[in-house]
């Protein structure tokens, strides 16, 4: 895997797994910067509705320009497979440091609610709740900045139907 390319993106290594896929930390040759890079499961990609929920995260994603939110690159499909190149952010998860210390100091706390709310009063600004908000879905930078990310299960107000009425979603 490490040293493969997928369409202009060089494999460094693998970042996680989820249902849907998995997510690599990828080189764009062209431009010369870190991505995350998330790929959708082979076996997803023939699945029409998982494919257009996989390009409805990426739509929503690419609306969204907010230093506290992971921008999106790409959305493309190479051999039968789609993936889509976002921001690469250096650091760790909330979930991550809440191991390693689990108490925060209230300027830190303070930091990461602010940057948090800021992220997701732009994303409702445009249509966009993300549903899945957790620890592990926040990164902290070396410079304490929080970014949120995997908008994966998000609702686009103006897409409704992706989720049916009645159900319950997120974490």
């Amino acid at each position: 895997m490490t040293g493969e390319q997928i369409g202009n993106f060089r494999i460094i290594g693998r970042i996680g797994e989820g249902g849907m896929g998995e997510v690599l930390r990828a080189m764009d040759t062209m431009l010369e910067r870190e991505v995350a890079l998330k790929t959708l499961r082979p076996e997803l990609s023939a699945r029409e509705e998982l494919v257009e929920r996989f390009r409805v995260e990426a739509i929503a994603l690419a609306k969204l320009h907010h230093p506290n939110i992971a921008a999106v690159y790409s959305f493309f499909r190479e051999n039968d497979r789609y993936h889509m190149a976002m921001q690469f952010v250096h650091g760790q998860t909330l979930e991550q440091r809440l191991i390693e210390r689990p108490r925060l100091d209230w300027k830190e706390a303070a930091q990461v609610a602010i940057d948090v709310l800021q992220a997701l009063e732009h994303a409702h600004a445009l249509g966009v709740i993300h549903r899945d908000l957790k620890p592990a879905n926040l990164m902290l930078d070396p410079s304490g900045r929080t970014v949120v990310m995997d908008f994966g299960i998000a609702r686009v107000l103006a897409r409704a139907r992706q989720t049916r009425a009645g159900n319950l979603v997120g974490t």
